[in-house]
């Protein structure tokens, strides 16, 4: 199970449309995506060309393997009002982030130039990250754009929740208001196999749990 931390009106739409917006690399939050080595000038001018040519074509999902921390309901999850929705994964597509505390080198790839990069140890590059992101646990998956959408005068791209990924959870934030028949509304015809949860703090753990407390929510 891998999750998708999302303010509750998107979470909703997303289970409404059965459907995930695919993220733009240029739009990500981690100004090293794609160009985490530590390289000179030219090297570093080169890269960021390849990062914009595969931004142009391609983009992630970003999730969790992880819903119990706190600090991705804070982040990711609309200060804790947000939903997490919980996919099953069918096949490869998804890979877990490699995170690092330094920089590597072409040399430790070992590269003479960046010339010599070869399509495995970009895929390698793209899962990269800086440690200090390792609270995140994250698991990306990368997607052609195809067909787009305008929405608000912009292009948007998303990937359906059939074949790779499958809709299993619906987590519902300790602080988000949204009812269980609202949500409810948006699962349709997947309600009988979607397990729908109301979160809390625990209470004895820096955690975020399921409330057993049915009548708690409405």
């Amino acid at each position: 199970m891998i999750y998708r931390f999302l303010d509750s009106k998107y979470a909703l739409l997303a289970v409404a449309e059965r459907r995930l917006r695919i993220s733009r690399i240029s739009q990500l939050n981690d100004e090293f995506e794609f160009i985490g080595l530590a390289l000179n000038r030219k090297e570093r001018k080169d890269l960021r060309e390849m990062r914009e040519h595969l931004g142009r074509k391609s983009g992630i999902i970003s999730m969790s393997s992880d819903w119990h921390s706190p600090l991705l309901w804070a982040h990711y999850a609309d200060n804790l009002r947000g939903i997490a929705l919980g996919f099953e994964i069918a096949g490869p597509g998804f890979y877990p982030v490699e995170y690092r505390a330094v920089r590597p080198t072409l040399g430790d790839l070992g590269l003479r130039s960046l010339s010599d990069i070869t399509t495995r140890q970009i895929k390698s590059l793209m899962r990269m990250k800086f440690d200090a992101w390792s609270y995140e646990k994250e698991v990306r998956g990368f997607f052609n754009f195809e067909q787009g959408e305008k929405i608000n005068g912009e292009q948007h791209f998303f990937r359906s929740f059939e074949g790779t990924v499958s809709l299993k959870r619906v987590i519902v934030g300790p602080r988000c208001t949204v009812s269980r028949s609202t949500v409810a509304d948006a699962l349709g015809e997947l309600g009988s196999d979607v397990e729908t949860i109301k979160a809390r703090p625990a209470f004895k753990s820096f955690s975020i749990v399921k409330n057993l407390n049915e009548k708690s929510w409405q």
